[in-house]
């Protein structure tokens, strides 16, 4: 995501193909919207409807051409990049949900220094 949007300034050009091909993935590599897609579906993550809504948004994505309709290369690699970040945002627990799994502090970790 910092690579599409860190500065505001946007990818250089020469990087923009390396970019989507690893955001739509290749015929031999599933790319990383693909992954998130299936990590949501398979952990069943957030809310239905807005599960349902944000996977539909990435696979319209990954669906459509690169260029297509005067959509620039930059424009779907900014698509592909926002689909991430919300289908990343669903993965990430809350800031107020308790911690849990791999995650979880340890007892040593939670004691606070005194």
């Amino acid at each position: 995501m910092a690579a599409v949007f860190g500065d505001g300034t946007g990818p250089v050009e020469d990087d923009v193909p390396l970019l989507l091909e690893r955001f739509r993935g290749t015929e031999d590599v599933r790319g990383h919207l693909a992954a998130l897609v299936d990590a949501v579906t398979e952990r069943r993550s957030g809310e239905q409807d807005v599960r349902a809504r944000l996977v539909a948004r990435a696979e319209d994505a990954l669906g459509t051409p690169a260029c297509s309709d005067g959509m620039t290369r930059l424009g779907h690699l900014r698509r592909l990049a926002l689909a991430a970040q919300d289908l990343l945002e669903l993965l990430l627990p809350d800031e107020h949900d308790e911690p849990s799994g791999p995650f979880e502090a340890s007892e040593e970790e939670a004691t606070p220094w005194v």
